[in-house]
């Protein structure tokens, strides 16, 4: 799978995890339209049938996770968040403006876990 693939995958069950994080605390919106605009921009290099399965998926997911309330949801997104960064940080020219500021975003992403 080429590295575009699975960054469009990747932000779609980005945007689904915050959706479902967004819906019991709203600190999680602002998050949530960010990774939907990674998305969308991944999605002018490549398409899949399983986005939309992904972001439903990762919502629901989301959504229980934060049943469990906000230690286990920031860890999560701690994880989810590093991991996103190590990717495009090795699969992608950060020299590049959009990667640039998808990789801000990201880390403004990161720091709601461990700062918070």
């Amino acid at each position: 799978m080429d590295k575009y693939k699975l960054a469009l995958l990747g932000e779609a069950g980005a945007a689904g995890l915050d959706r479902g994080f967004s819906i019991r605390y709203k600190v999680f919106y602002e998050s949530y339209l960010n990774e939907v605009s990674h998305w969308k921009y991944f999605q002018k290099y490549s398409r899949s049938f399983l986005e939309k399965p992904v972001y439903y998926a990762f919502s629901i997911l989301g959504f229980v996770i934060s049943l469990f309330g906000i230690e286990a949801v920031k860890k999560v997104n701690e994880i989810v968040e590093r991991n996103a960064i190590d990717f495009y940080k090795i699969n992608f020219n950060e020299s590049n403006e959009d990667i640039k500021r998808i990789l801000e975003d990201e880390e403004k992403h990161f720091s709601m876990s461990v700062d918070a």
